[in-house]
Formats: structure tokens, sequence, C-alpha cells
């Protein structure tokens, strides 16, 4: 009767998963191409990057001249009088040609155009940054559906060694070398890890239909079968690595070129002080009648020395060198954070390789554990305590493996993520 229960149970549990649709399944390469699509700070951080070449574009701009050219006609009911012509006219046509050039600016348009560079830097930096961040919440993500799933089959191994050993207890009960207890423990085995099974599929369900929310699919998404990696590429030396995240760090780049945009606008700032000169130039046609026949042309150099201007030059000074000394602090911050950041993921790297060897090898020793003992319970050699003890400690086993391995991917993309490049580019 009791095994009647177990088998509609079990069918109960069944039944849900097998009337849903499939889900999908993606590779990690395919959720993190299509997360990079939908995630919000990623595109964000490439328009960034679009506006700072914008900007770039501006301050080359300033170096050429300005040009401009118009044509009017105007009309009113008052005549008046033509001082050229000695008409009296109501119509009056314009055409007008004006160039004008700045010749010396105080080095303002060098200084903004130095700015304007390394804003493009910083945004690439920073673009890099977020694409990897993206990257690694991605491979977090998958990784956690990943194990989900491992984590099932886990929990429906553990159902079939359970009934397994009822079947045990049962054999023996029925040739009188087992008690009624054998069999209670048994069942109660049985009992918990139904409600294994039940919990994994929850937990599974709830890892693929965020997978699927990050990635931009409505519905649950399944992470490719064997996805856990096994063991991590080879990585080159502590030093080496440190040396790799100083020099190339997508947030020490991006540090770096905001100091020198600051520094940029030190300069720019401190132009204000020096003199300008502009040369400007024209020729006009105008006439009462068209087409427009009479001409004139005008040139003019301007020279500007503001002597006092409320100690404007001044605030804009402290105010950029303000800036400057912040971006300066940020900088070395941002080097000593890539730093300690690429030494703390290649170290947990190499501890959650170790892990995942003694995770392997505990797994190794449980099964021939439970191997030995279900050989012993049938011989009356072993109690159904002595088996379902090494169950327990095979399924812990299963379980710390399946982390171990989740979190050596988990790991592997932090480390990428700090020196924004793919592992398979840094040279051992």
């Amino acid at each position: 009767m009791r095994r009647g229960w177990h088998a509609l149970l079990i069918a109960l549990i069944a039944a849900p998963a097998s009337a849903q649709t499939p889900p999908r399944t993606v590779t990690l390469e395919q959720a993190t191409e299509m997360a990079l699509q939908n995630n919000p700070v990623a595109v964000t951080a490439a328009e960034g990057v679009t506006i700072a070449r914008a900007q770039v574009l501006q301050a080359r701009g300033a170096w050429l001249p300005t040009l401009n050219v118009s044509t009017g006609f105007s009309n009113s009911s008052n005549e008046r009088f033509d001082q050229i012509t000695g008409e009296r006219a109501s119509e009056l046509y314009t055409n007008q040609i004006a160039l004008g050039y700045e010749l010396f600016d105080g080095g303002r348009r060098i200084a903004d155009q130095r700015s304007a560079s390394a804003a493009v830097v910083a945004a690439n930096a920073t673009y890099r940054e977020q694409r990897y961040a993206a990257v690694l919440r991605t491979t977090e993500t998958f990784y956690a559906a990943a194990a989900a799933s491992e984590l099932l089959g886990v929990a429906r191994q553990r159902l079939e060694r359970a009934q397994q050993q009822l079947a045990f207890a049962q054999r023996r009960l029925q040739v009188g070398t087992a008690t009624r207890s054998d069999i209670l423990r048994a069942e109660l085995e049985v009992g918990n890890a139904e409600l294994a099974i039940v919990d994994a599929e929850s937990a599974q369900r709830t890892a693929q239909l965020e997978l699927g929310r990050l990635i931009g699919v409505d519905g649950a998404v399944q992470p490719a079968s064997a996805s856990l990696p096994a063991s991590a590429p080879a990585l080159p030396d502590i030093a080496t690595l440190v040396a790799r995240a100083e020099a190339g760090a997508p947030m020490a780049i991006a540090a770096s070129s905001t100091l020198s945009r600051r520094q940029a606008e030190v300069r720019a700032a401190r132009a204000q002080y020096w003199p300008s000169l502009r040369a400007a130039g024209g020729y006009d046609w105008s006439a009462i009648d068209f087409p427009a026949d009479r001409r004139s042309w005008n040139f003019r150099l301007t020279a500007s020395l503001p002597v006092l201007n409320g100690f404007g030059r001044e605030a804009n000074v402290a105010r950029a060198r303000a800036t400057e000394r912040i971006a300066e602090a940020q900088a070395r911050d941002a080097t000593i954070a890539a730093r300690i950041a690429a030494e703390d993921a290649a170290q947990e790297i190499s501890a959650a390789e170790r892990r995942a060897a003694i995770a392997d090898r505990a797994v190794a020793l449980a099964q021939e554990d439970l191997r030995v003992q279900e050989q012993r319970y049938q011989i009356g050699a072993a109690t159904i305590l002595d088996l379902q003890t090494s169950q327990v400690a095979l399924a812990e086993a299963e379980v710390a493996r399946v982390r171990a391995r989740q979190a050596l991917g988990v790991n592997v993309a932090r480390l990428e993520a700090v020196l924004g490049e793919p592992l398979a580019g840094v040279t051992p």
C-alpha cells in the first residue's frame, strides 16, 4: 500500500513538468550574446561611446573657419529712398557671404580636443567594463540554472537508491533477516528523497525563468547539457595577471582616461587668461531689383582680453583643479582595486579547482562506500542506518561537486570581468 502511495506521489510530481512546454536550450555563448543585446546598462555604455565620438568631432570642428551664406528679400508698404540710385523703392534684395576664423584662443581648442579624445578612451573602457559585468551576471545566472538541473539529477538518483534500499529491506524482511523498523526507515528515506525532488524542481524552474528574463526570453530557458566546467583554462602566474590588470583592466583605463580629461579641462580653464584673436570678413550684394548688382566687402581683426569678469576665470580654474584632484584619487584607487580583484579572482579559481578535485574524489569514495554497505546489508553485516548514512554521504558529495564546479565557472568569469578580456587571450 505504501509503495502505491509513493508511486502516486512521484506521478503527481512529474505530471506538471510533463504538461509544460519544454524550455528553450541555449549555450553559454548564446546566452551571453542575447543578454548583451537586452542589457540596458551595456546599451547605455555603448551609446556613451557614440556620444564621446561626437564630442571629438565637435572639438575638431573648432579648428575650421565659420562660413555663413544668406540671401533675403524685403517688401514694405512705405517706399524708401535709395541713396545710391536716388530712386524711391519698396523692395530690397540682399545676398551675403561671411567668413570668420579664430586665430588664437590661448590653447583652449587644443585642451578641448585632448579632453574629448580622453573621453572616448574612458567611454570605451566603461563599455568594456559594463559588457563584462553583464557577461559575469549572465554566467552566474547560467551556471545557477545548470547547477539546478544537475542537482535535480542528484535528487532523482537519491530517490532511485532509496527505492533500491527499500527493496533490499523488503526482501530481507521476507526471509526474516530484517525488522519492521528497517522498512520504516527505508520508507522515510524514500519520502525525504521525494521531497528533495520537489525542492530541486522548484529551484530549477526559478533558475530557468531568471535566465530567460536575463536574456530577453519570455519563459524558462534550459542551459545546454554538460554546462558546468570541470576545469579552468591555464593561467599565468599571479604577478603577470596583476600587471595585466593594472595596465589593461577597464576600471583602471576608465579612471586614467578620466584623469587625462580633467587635466585637459584645467588647461582649458587657464586658457581664459590669454587674449583671443579673431579674423572675419564678408562680401555683400544688394539692390532694389533682381538680381542684386551692388557689391561691397568688409574685413575686421578683433583682439579681446577680458580684464575683469567677476572672478569667473578663477572660479572655473578652481573647479577644474578640484575635479582633477578627485580624478587622481579615483585613478589610484581603481588601479589598486584592479590589482586586488585580479589576484583575488585568480586565488579563487585555484581554490575552486582544488575543491572540484576534492569533490570528485569524495564522490568516488562515497560511491564505493555505498557499494560496500549495500553488500554488507544484503548479507546482514550492516544495519539499515549504516546503509542510509552512506546514501546521505554520497548525495552530499554529489551536491558539493556540483557547487564546486559552479563556483569554478563563476570565478573564471570574475577574472575575465576584471581583465576585460577572455582568459584565452592571456598567455600563461
